[in-house]
């Protein structure tokens, strides 16, 4: 299990990408490929006011995209354990 934040867990089976959040929005295409992914997905944001990462699961056929206030860096981190 990965701890994203708060007192959310996701499995590592299901994560599918972890991006850090400003350069993901300053990437046309990355950003555009979120906004077309966050109109069918849940969008989950752990802290709205302090995002510094997005991870995007997919289970029970369906995408989650959760906006974490854990660095992508920690989280990879925390991914290898």
């Amino acid at each position: 299990m990965l701890h994203i934040g708060k007192d959310a867990l996701v499995p590592m089976k299901d994560v599918i990408l972890i991006l850090d959040y400003k350069e993901a929005m300053r990437n046309d295409d990355t950003h555009r490929f979120l906004k077309k992914l966050s109109d069918t997905a849940h969008n989950i944001y752990l802290d709205e006011y302090n995002i510094k990462s997005v991870v995007i699961a997919r289970f029970l056929d369906k995408y989650f995209i959760y906006y974490s206030p854990i660095s992508s860096t920690t989280l990879l981190k925390r991914s290898k354990i």
